[in-house]
């Protein structure tokens, strides 16, 4: 449970003695809602409510340092120029109720504990980023947890065609790590692309026996003209072979021998 006893300091820079001099003072406290008596030298509160409220402030003078232009705590005294109150030898420090108060040494001035006000404090805060992050988060998980037990592949595919005109596709792999699964996984990689594969084409297509015959081949060898029926060869004394212009002409054997 909670006692919500607290400390707190008070700083009075524009004070001044009773001459008309500056002096500044600060005041230490240590609150308790209910005190329940003095335990191992310091003061406890039994209960969170405000039964039985006390302060104990500590009374100092001097100089604050809120003048060296250097920022400081407004819950912390600086007490390295400043000087505890002091009266018969003892440091100035009382205990008060509500309504009481603190007189300081020399007539340098009082502190009165007025009373205590309740009060609450409420913090609402709003992060639409949260869901965004979540998100990422399991993304970067499952992203990791995929790198650690899914087994990545390289796969190689070159397509060469041979003097025979025909394609040959070679297939190649590699894994991060030695598999014995990588043979059949190509395996299975060729036999899924077989059907997608293009068919190689035939050298030379063969004669369909069904096609229909072309003028040149339906026709009678034996009612072709001959080349002879063609160029008929002449006859008689006048057709006779007369002698070539060159005498160094051979005879052509085919043509028979020239007279």
């Amino acid at each position: 449970m909670q006692n919500y006893t607290s400390t707190g300091v008070v700083k009075v820079p524009n004070a001044l003695t009773p001459d008309g001099k500056r002096n500044q003072l600060g005041f230490s406290g240590f609150f308790v809602p209910t005190y329940g008596g003095k335990g191992s030298g310091s003061m406890f509160s039994t209960f969170p409510a405000l039964d039985n409220p006390r302060l104990t402030l500590t009374a100092y003078h001097g100089d604050l340092g809120v003048d060296s232009g250097l920022p400081q705590s407004v819950y912390q005294l600086e007490k390295k120029n400043l000087k505890q109150y002091k009266q018969d030898g003892r440091a100035v420090a009382q205990m008060m109720q509500p309504g009481e108060t603190m007189k300081l040494p020399g007539g340098d001035g009082s502190i009165k504990f007025v009373g205590v006000k309740q009060w609450a404090t409420f913090q609402v805060s709003h992060q639409p980023g949260n869901g965004l992050a979540l998100i990422g988060a399991i993304a970067v998980l499952l992203g990791l947890a995929g790198s650690l037990f899914i087994q990545r592949r390289r796969v190689w595919v070159r397509a060469v065609r041979g003097a025979d005109g025909v394609t040959v596709v070679e297939l190649a792999g590699l894994g991060r790590s030695e598999s014995a699964r990588l043979p059949e996984e190509l395996a299975d990689l060729a036999e899924a692309l077989g059907p997608d594969a293009p068919q190689a084409a035939e050298a030379a297509a063969a004669p369909d026996p069904d096609a229909p015959q072309t003028a040149q081949t339906a026709a009678d060898p034996d009612s072709a003209p001959s080349a002879a029926s063609k160029n008929p060869t002449p006859t008689g004394p006048e057709n006779a072979a007369k002698p070539t212009d060159s005498a160094d002409d051979p005879a052509d054997p085919s043509e028979g021998a020239r007279a």
